[in-house]
This record gives structure tokens, C-alpha cells and sequence, in this order.
């Protein structure tokens, strides 16, 4: 174990410089913002610590990936929500219960959701879904989601800008170089 996690972070500083990283992390986020389960900083976050000057370039492939998925599954609740986005949903462990309140929350608060669901713990995917269901403008929807997400990414990559001395000290501590 103790080889074990400085190769794998010398791997991640590798592909975090190589041409990849950015159609990587924008791929990823597409397919988490459409129908992928798994966390959207899944590449965001190790590859702007392995390289902090593609901060910037790595948020913006993660906000165009997600906001892009985020359409998929906008379109899947507009065309078909209870042939493809409840099943979907069910898979993801998301009841119909929840769906019901997400669906009266889109209701009530319309692209104020959207941004609020990008920012916190609330499924975005299930927000887009229930969006489509609900009707709402796709040019609102899409504005409200590309600024939540890009909002989102951005606060990863500057409170990763602000503890940046902290995870040096930690990387150096780990792998015994400092």
C-alpha cells in the first residue's frame, strides 16, 4: 500500500498534463449529467490538484459536460418520464415518493431549483429529469443549469486553490518527499 498510492498519484499528474484529461473529465460529466451514476468532481478534483494551471480549462469541460447531460436527461423527462425517466430513477434508488416532491418543488420554484439542485446534495439528474416532465422553457432551464454547474465547479477549484498548501503538506507527508 505504501507504493501503491504514489503510483497512483504520479498516474493521475501524468494524465492530468496529458491531451486527454480535458475530453475526459467534459466526457464523464456528460454522462453523469445524463444517465452515469457517480459523483460529478469524479475527475475534476484529482486532476486540477495534479495541475492546478488547467484549473480553469478542466471546470470548463466539467460545466459544458454537465450541462449537456444535464439536456439528456431534460429531454428524457420531456419525451418520455414514465417510460424512461421513473425507471431510471428507480434504478438509481430515487422513489416515486421523492420524485413527487422534486416535481412540486419544480413547480413552485422553477429555475431557482435547478441552481439550488447544482449546489447541493439534491440529484441533479433527477432535477433535469423532472424539469422536462414539468415543461419548463428549455432556454431557462439550460441557463439555470450551466450557471449552477459552472457555479458548483467553481467553488471546487477555488477552495482546492485555498487548501492548496494544506494538500502539499499532506502529499509530502504521504509520500515522504518533504
Amino acid at each position: 500500500m505504501s507504493r501503491l498510492l504514489p503510483r497512483l498519484w504520479s498516474a493521475v499528474e501524468r494524465f492530468a498534463h496529458a491531451r486527454g484529461a480535458l475530453p475526459a473529465t467534459l466526457l464523464w460529466n456528460l454522462g453523469q449529467g445524463s444517465v452515469v451514476p457517480g459523483p460529478a468532481e469524479l475527475l475534476l478534483v484529482p486532476l486540477a490538484v495534479a495541475d492546478p494551471p488547467r484549473r480553469w480549462p478542466l471546470v470548463i469541460a466539467a460545466t459544458t459536460g454537465a450541462a449537456i447531460g444535464g439536456c439528456i436527461s431534460y429531454w428524457i423527462g420531456a419525451s418520455g418520464f414514465d417510460t424512461l425517466g421513473r425507471p431510471l430513477l428507480a434504478f438509481l434508488g430515487i422513489g416515486n415518493e421523492t420524485v413527487t416532491r422534486v416535481l412540486d418543488l419544480m413547480q413552485r420554484y422553477g429555475w431557482l431549483f435547478i441552481v439550488a439542485s447544482t449546489l447541493t446534495p439534491i440529484s441533479t439528474k433527477m432535477v433535469c429529469l423532472a424539469a422536462g416532465s414539468a415543461g419548463m422553457p428549455f432556454p431557462l432551464f439550460a441557463l439555470a443549469l450551466t450557471i449552477g454547474r459552472g457555479l458548483r465547479f467553481s467553488a471546487d477549484v477555488l477552495l482546492l486553490r485555498a487548501g492548496a498548501g494544506l494538500l502539499q503538506r499532506l502529499r509530502a507527508r504521504v509520500f515522504n518527499d518533504g
